[in-house]
């Protein structure tokens, strides 16, 4: 079975007419798949049959070749509007090559080790204008690299294991079974990777791009051979701080936490006490393996499925501090690995929903919700399965609204999520759901009775617009084709018969290029090569995802620090400053990759603002791209050094259309209610431990309201016109 979901797809905006859509092949029968756009206009593509590299601009004209005997073999990063990659010629070896979509700027950047062999470059990431990667050279082994794109700025960061045997473990491997091979981390201050010392294992590292700041950050198991290594690994940015695992001898594999420093890189929680780790699933009495899914972020906190020794389908919760880190729910009281997948969770205002498959008999097939607290962890939803890998399967809408994920995930139509699942009449098919149950439907029977619309046993793909999802779907009669849906059944129609007939197509969405939407397909003249096709409108995209943005209080500064989940030809940030949440100033700016589609972080430091003298400042980002666009993100705020004062105010009063509140000092449940002058309650919420800005529905009449806090056993209210 074929499950494609790329990320990439769902963290575009477009524009879409749900009529007269053209569907136009670019490409037949080369098997090619868009990897990176240089801009918004043109693309890297590349093709599964020869490795070839290609460049488009979504037109037949525009998709051609690079004329190259460079064949590109693995990894891949865009830097300075260029794409740096792992290439392949028969002189060089595997090597780092550069291209900017001509065959001229498709150049060797360096030849790292000289030959036939090459130095095999990989595990790339980027920080400060440098493209970090391990490569391997006889002298040194496979080591810490470098690059800016040119031959001179491609260096040797370190020789961390001085000799030929080279720190980073190329693979696993019989011969070195306990070295996991590690991913180099960028936060966008400092890399983060696991490295191979004969003096301390395969260690936590921490290199700010230079070999002096290249160093050991904390020997976490300490020992000197591979079986005593902590084998770092799975890093995820929570606020401030990034959460990694890692094992020692004392708890096993756990979830830790760093800031930076040895001293605060810690053990969050013990989960499951012991030698066994959180993530251990033990198949036979003495062999074990790591069953770990993944985290997701809501309302600052990461969520992640754990075994603490008794079950392994539980939810846990942690803010990054062993108090907080906390079972959430034991969603089902097993020993074997149940799926509790949070990593495709969906982000409502109040709550997340994330799907659940247990391949145990029965088969469980369920949407589960979560507030963030144990009694708001409930099952949503659930769906008679057939067999095993009947799944309910979110098509995330994470969208480059500039909006924080983790509190503002942008929804189709303002309230809705895309999901496919069975129902014991009708098959599986696509549903819509506004997060209640009676707004949680079938969207259409696509394949009439119990055949499946959704043909999970193919490919599976969809990428939203603001009007519009495209998605693959099978009517029983036209194969798997390219279909659309505005969420009513009415306006759920096939785009277009591309492999006629019974055939399928079997649509992969890529992405938005050049205000087209460009997916692989197949016609059905080649079974073994697919075509690139594009559907013609005006599609739009916004210039960057926002996934989080935070703001700490440390000594007498402010640390603001943001994450990017993709950005499309972004310029900078600028940051705004506030003490009212009105008025903002600008007090910095931080330039921008540019296009990516992997995450970068950023921070910035407002020096001195506990000085300020005020209780309480707000801050937003300006995010401008390079064509002139910019949108503001959402208001945080800081409460400073000295004020225990808790606080609720309006972004704006009067209101026009949501209600923007902007809550600080909020240290447990909230509960936030609309009033009208009668004292009858319109809107009711309960949040936990949120600050910062949020959106009320604003469906209310012309008219006079009071917007009431309670907190702690203490109200505050504020009068507001709509």
């Amino acid at each position: 079975m074929t499950r494609t979901l790329l990320l990439i797809v769902s963290v575009i905006i477009s524009t879409l007419s749900l009529q007269a859509q053209g569907v136009t092949q670019i490409n037949n029968n080369r098997s090619l798949h868009v990897v990176f756009p240089l801009t918004t206009t043109r693309a890297i593509v590349l093709s599964a049959i020869d490795s070839s590299i290609w460049t488009t601009d979504a037109s037949l004209a525009g998709t051609v070749q690079i004329p190259t005997n460079v064949k590109y073999v693995s990894f891949g990063q865009l830097l300075s509007g260029k794409f740096i990659f792992t290439g392949y010629t028969p002189a060089t070896g595997t090597e780092v090559y550069i291209t900017d979509g001509t065959s001229a700027g498709t150049v060797l950047v360096s030849d790292i080790n000289p030959g036939a062999a090459g130095s095999a470059p990989g595990l790339m990431a980027l920080l400060n204008g440098f493209l970090y990667f391990a490569a391997t050279r006889p002298a040194e082994g496979r080591e810490l690299w470098r690059t800016d794109g040119t031959p001179g700025g491609t260096t040797l960061v370190k020789d961390i294991q001085p000799g030929p045997v080279g720190s980073f473990a190329a693979d696993l491997d019989i011969f070195h079974p306990f070295i996991i091979p590690s991913f180099i981390f960028s936060n966008g201050s400092y890399l983060l990777f696991a490295a191979n010392t004969t003096g301390s294992g395969n260690e936590l590292w921490k290199s700010d791009g230079t070999g002096v700041g290249t160093v050991l950050l904390k020997e976490i198991n300490t020992g000197h051979v591979s079986a005593d290594s902590s084998n770092p690994s799975n890093y995820y940015t929570l606020n401030n701080i990034t959460l990694f695992t890692a094992t020692d001898a004392t708890h096993g594999n756990e979830i830790w936490k760093t800031d930076g420093t040895p001293a605060g890189t810690v053990l969050v929680k013990d989960i499951n006490p012991g030698t066994p780790g959180f993530d251990e699933f033990e198949f036979a009495p003495g062999f074990a393996f790591p069953f770990f899914l993944g985290f997701h972020t809501f309302n600052n906190h990461a969520y992640f499925q754990a075994n603490d020794g008794t079950s392994f389908g539980e939810l846990w919760s942690t803010d990054g501090t062993g108090v907080n880190t906390i079972l959430l729910k034991n969603i089902a009281q097993t020993t074997f690995p149940i799926s509790i997948m949070v990593s495709q969770a969906v982000n409502l205002p109040n709550k997340f929903i994330f799907p659940i498959a247990d391949s145990t008999t029965p088969f469980r097939s369920e949407l589960w919700q979560s507030d963030g607290t144990p009694g708001g962890t409930v099952l949503f939803k659930s769906f008679p399965p057939v067999q095993e890998n009947d799944v309910p399967e979110i098509f995330v809408p994470n969208s480059a609204d500039f909006l924080n994920r983790t509190l503002t995930q942008q929804l189709f139509q303002g309230n809705k999520f895309f999901f496919t699942a069975r129902d014991g009449a009708n098959g599986y098919e696509l549903w819509i759901s506004d997060g209640t149950l009676a707004g949680t439907h079938v969207v259409k029977d696509i394949n009439p009775g119990a055949g499946n619309g959704i043909d999970i046993d193919r490919n599976v793909s969809a990428l939203y617009t603001n009007t519009a999802l495209f998605f693959a779907a099978n009517n029983g009669a036209n194969g798997n084709e390219l279909w659309q849906t505005d969420g009513t059944a009415g306006n759920t129609t096939i785009v277009a018969d591309i492999n006629p007939n019974a055939g399928n197509a079997d649509p992969g969405l890529s992405m938005i290029l050049n205000h087209k939407i460009i997916f692989s397909a197949t016609e059905g003249d080649d079974p073994n090569h697919t075509d690139l096709y594009t559907v013609v409108g005006n599609f739009v995209a916004l210039p960057v995802k926002l996934t989080d943005f935070t703001v700490t209080l440390k000594t007498n500064d402010a640390l603001l620090g943001w994450s990017t989940a993709q950005e499309l030809n972004t310029k900078n940030f600028t940051i705004q400053r506030s003490y009212d949440a009105q008025r903002f100033s600008d007090i910095g700016m931080v330039s921008a990759t540019g296009t990516s589609s992997s995450r970068h972080t950023y921070s910035f430091i407002d020096a001195g603002i506990v000085n300020s003298g005020e209780n309480i400042v707000y801050y937003r980002l300006l995010m401008t791209d390079k064509d002139g666009k910019s949108q503001n993100s959402n208001v945080i705020s800081l409460k400073l050094k000295g004020s225990s004062q808790w606080n609720v105010r309006l972004l704006s009063n009067p209101v026009q259309d949501n209600i923007n509140v902007i809550l600080s000092g909020i240290t447990g449940n909230v509960q936030l209610s609309v009033r009208d002058i009668s004292g009858k309650t319109i809107y009711t919420k309960s949040l936990q431990n949120i600050n910062g800005q949020i959106s009320l529905p604003g469906v209310l009449q012309k008219g006079a309201y009071i917007l009431e806090a309670e907190t702690n056993n203490e109200r505050k209210s504020v009068k507001f016109v709509k």
